[in-house]
């Protein structure tokens, strides 16, 4: 019996440490991560001019603000194919929303919020009738039950595909390749 119980704590353990940069609050969910870094703000402002789906609207002395616009979720980065990812999580779905850098000596938080997708249309053809929905949908809709709970789910397949997604586009750590005529 207490082998059980001992096992049943590290299960759910494991499972909340994958979704440990998803904060809720209230009702609303939000994504959040910090970096270490050796680059500077003024570095990380470059890096992040150069991602298309980040557009900066507003700087201040430490942090950047701005919308994300057109973000594909990653679901190969998560380990995923196209055949097990939820269908508002594949290529056809862009995800919009707002995003937050606040830089301090040696390291960066980002946050994410606000994250909606304007789906793809789905038409569903049968005895020459056709019914069609589009498939937007929110972060809170994906990651929350009706009691503003974590869905069981969630940290499953949703969550893994969205932390990495998250975490490869926020990641101005990474150091610039160098080309071959530039040795």
């Amino acid at each position: 019996m207490k082998k059980l119980f001992l096992l049943l704590i590290l299960v759910s353990g494991f499972t909340f440490a994958q979704i440990e940069n998803f904060v809720i609050d209230g009702s609303q969910v939000y994504w959040q991560k910090v970096y270490e870094t050796d680059k500077s703000f003024e570095e990380i402002i470059e890096s992040l001019k150069n991602r298309n789906s980040l557009i900066i609207k507003e700087k201040n002395e430490n942090s950047i603000e701005g919308e994300i616009s057109n973000l594909i979720m990653d679901y190969r980065k998560a380990g995923f194919s196209r055949m097990g990812t939820p269908f508002v999580l594949n290529d056809d779905n862009k995800y919009s929303g707002y995003f937050k850098i606040e830089f301090k000596d040696g390291k960066y938080r980002a946050s994410a919020r606000n994250i909606t997708s304007k789906g793809a249309s789905l038409t569903l053809y049968s005895g020459g009738l056709g019914m069609g929905s589009n498939l937007d949908t929110s972060l809170e809709q994906m990651a929350l039950n009706n009691k503003g709970e974590i869905r069981k789910s969630f940290p499953k397949v949703a969550g893994k595909i969205i932390d990495a997604t998250f975490i490869n586009l926020f990641d101005f750590t990474k150091k610039k390749d160098v080309k071959k005529d530039e040795w």
